[in-house]
């Protein structure tokens, strides 16, 4: 009879938040990871979709799929209980989900500070889908850096009469979650772009950064993210993080300008939902899977 077991949760709050939050710190300190953790995700019909290997009462691995239509995936074994099976054990917790929410494939992240993830993927048929940067600034004890001379872009919260709008920015319909604020900038009074803000237990995360196509290279984009990050100084936010993708080089160099630095690269494997998915790969070798 192993130590150990898989625990299956609709959503996480209490001490089971709390213990995965505390294995993601022991996982990041061994290794140089920046975890990519869906905490908040819940399914409607509080079908499982966390799952937590515990020994006795002490969490030794986690791994959460978002109920979304991408199936997303992120997970984490600390070193000390890597090879005997956990993370083996959470996939196929996973991928009972996945099919339960009759999806054909999960989207697993591979960090490149974790080979031995990218590589148990590869051995399951996982294929290469996309990339992107982590990037990172530390607000609290830092001078505001003196990127432009521009004056900030005006922003504004998000309303419902914005959200034609927005549609048109995104080219995509949007649906933010109860956590996240949208946020508008304007310029003399038309929206030119917009930005949605997320909170986690250590950092605000920008995503979904947008300016109007039509007014690109007018540096609309560095007026905006003055203005946001100024804006989050003012909140005392300490450190704000956000994803690129690692070709876009004009982002970069203008996230760079901001003082943001690369903390990770994520690979996204498409791994297929398969008998062979259920299948270990040997001995526990993946340090961690992740999501967007």
């Amino acid at each position: 009879m192993r130590e150990w077991n898989v625990l299956g949760r609709g959503h996480l709050g209490g001490v089971d938040r709390f213990n995965v939050d505390r294995l993601r710190r022991v996982c990041e300190a061994a290794e140089p990871l920046d975890l990519k953790l869906e905490l908040d995700e819940a399914d409607h019909l509080d079908r499982p979709i966390h799952f937590l290997a515990v020994a006795g009462d002490e969490v030794i691995g986690y791994a959460g799929l978002t109920p979304g239509e991408e199936a997303e995936v992120c997970g984490m074994v600390p070193p000390s209980w890597r090879g005997r099976g956990v993370g083996n054990a959470l996939l196929a917790g996973i991928v009972g989900a996945a099919t339960l929410l009759e999806r054909d494939s999960i989207l697993v992240i591979c960090e490149d500070a974790a080979p031995a993830a990218l590589a148990w993927m590869r051995r399951l048929g996982a294929n290469l889908e996309s990339a992107e940067r982590r990037m990172v600034v530390r607000l609290s004890g830092a001078d505001e850096p003196s990127t432009t001379t521009d004056i900030p872009l005006e922003i504004r919260p998000a309303t419902d009469t914005d959200r034609d709008t927005v549609v048109a920015l995104l080219g995509e319909d949007f649906s933010d979650h109860p956590d996240e604020r949208r946020i508008i900038g304007t310029d003399g009074g038309e929206v030119v772009g917009t930005l949605r803000l997320t909170e986690s237990s250590h950092r605000t995360m920008i995503y979904g950064f947008v300016i109007d196509q039509r007014r690109r290279g007018t540096r609309l984009g560095t007026r905006m993210l003055a203005a946001a990050m100024a804006q989050l100084r003012v909140e005392g936010v300490a450190e704000v993080g956000l994803e690129v993708d690692p070709d876009n080089t004009p982002a970069v160099r203008l996230y760079e300008r901001f003082g943001f630095k690369t903390v990770t690269t994520y690979r996204y494997m498409r791994l297929a939902i398969t008998p062979r998915g259920l299948q270990g790969p040997g001995p526990d070798p993946a340090p961690h899977g992740g999501a967007r």
